[in-house]
């Protein structure tokens, strides 16, 4: 069998992608409109995100403060971890209902790339004669200065990367909106 020979398995496969590539075509628009928006709507997505960020802390924290009533060995880790969500929570809702949402949600992510950055600098030091150590120590040194940049500036950090978000948001669906049409091409041949 040549290489280039479908098998009926494969082909039924790709008959059924191919009569769905219309949802690969509305997946490709809707995150082409999704980048459209964030360009446009910058501070608006930043409060969009802000809130939905609040809610999944707010979430994650009642079901943390639920799970440690019915778990032994983590209890008091859970309800604490549950806790501080909440607390997180209330002040996310508290900072957009100031229109300081902007800081609040930089200060999250400087947090998280602050930590993540330690952990592979930390990671990259200790992995003497690895592959990839550089790219480990780089990418520490990176996140670490991007939290810095996001500590010193938090409202333009947060616009730049929903800018940058935007932008690739756009080039994403166009990729998605392409690649349905592929599918259906590629459907119709087989």
């Amino acid at each position: 069998m040549s290489t280039t020979e479908v098998t009926p398995d494969e082909r039924d496969a790709l008959a059924a992608v191919g009569r769905s590539w219309w949802l690969l075509l509305a997946v490709g628009v809707l995150t082409l409109l999704l980048g459209f928006a964030c360009l446009i709507w910058t501070t608006k997505t930043i409060t969009v995100l802000a809130v939905i960020f609040g809610i999944y802390l707010l979430v994650s924290g009642i079901f943390q403060v639920a799970q440690s009533f019915s778990h032994g060995v983590h209890r008091a880790l859970l309800a604490i971890s549950g806790i501080l969500s909440i607390i997180l929570a209330v002040y996310m809702f508290k900072a957009v209902s100031h229109d300081r949402e902007a800081e609040l949600l930089a200060l999250f992510i400087g947090l998280a790339w602050l930590f993540r950055g330690i952990a592979e600098l930390v990671v990259g030091l200790q992995s003497k004669g690895v592959d990839g150590r550089g790219w480990l120590i780089t990418g520490g040194l990176l996140m670490i200065v991007g939290a810095i940049v996001i500590f010193t500036w938090p409202s333009l950090a947060i616009g730049t990367i929903i800018v940058i978000t935007g932008i690739m948001l756009i080039v994403l669906g166009f990729s998605e909106i392409v690649g349905a049409f592929q599918v259906k091409k590629l459907a119709a041949l087989a």
